[in-house]
């Protein structure tokens, strides 16, 4: 069977010994925002590691999308409550067509709020998702892309994990922004001043959504991290 096989030019992979399996470093990758555990980067690296991929569920049409979080903002619910109600009133057909313009006035006006809810409750759900696996799968180390990335320096910051990280264009500063949170360059816990030492970043300049002088260049002045220049975008999947 073996020569057959050599013969029609196939290749069988090599199996792993117990010890080899065991010697693979486990790593915990976060991922972005329209990735999943089959997309690109995480594929490549599985088969020389062991991987582990929480399903953070981030896209817009999966359970914590921001517009899930979006659609529960007062700022939304209030005016569509509104115009519901005009729809149903008895007011004259004028009347309604103002409530409705005025609703629709006030979801503009607010739409940075609206925007910054939906972000911030999607965030926060994955943040807790990313907790739960660092106690879970305990990796060796941490590799995170854009949205992933994001909360890999949310939790270096809280100090939830202080261990080797690769930063593939984190989306820190610009996800944080949005959502109208705190977004300190420095990452140290509050009780410690000592700079994180085993985090890599690698960055590209012609990354045309997480803007390289939003976050790189910066981030990097403020932490004893390994900055590389690359020529080439990241791709999500």
């Amino acid at each position: 069977g073996d020569a057959k096989s050599e013969q029609a030019g196939t290749h069988r992979l090599p199996i792993m010994t117990m010890e080899e399996n065991k010697k693979r470093p486990k790593i915990l990758y976060l991922h972005g925002f329209e990735e999943n555990s089959g997309s690109p980067k995480p594929a490549s690296l599985r088969p020389h590691v062991e991987m582990h991929v929480p399903h953070l569920g981030v896209y817009l049409t999966h359970r914590n999308s921001p517009i899930r979080y979006m659609l529960s903002s007062p700022y939304l619910i209030g005016p569509i409550i509104l115009a519901i109600f005009l729809a149903k009133s008895t007011l004259p057909m004028s009347n309604k067509i103002l409530g409705c313009l005025l609703a629709g006035i006030g979801i503009v006006i607010k739409r940075r709020e609206i925007i910054a809810a939906g972000i911030r409750g999607s965030l926060l759900k994955s943040l807790n998702i990313a907790r739960n696996a660092l106690k879970e799968v305990k990796p060796d180390a941490v590799v995170a892309f854009s949205w992933g990335g994001c909360l890999a320096c949310l939790l270096l910051r809280e100090g939830s994990w202080n261990g080797p990280t690769l930063l593939l264009a984190p989306a820190y500063e610009l996800l944080l922004q949005k959502a109208m949170l705190p977004c300190p360059l420095r990452l140290e816990p509050k009780d410690s001043q000592a700079p994180h030492k085993s985090v890599l970043l690698i960055h590209s300049e012609a990354d045309q959504i997480v803007l390289l002088w939003r976050f790189s260049l910066d981030f990097s002045k403020t932490m004893e991290i390994f900055y590389s220049r690359c020529p080439l975008m990241l791709q999500g999947d």
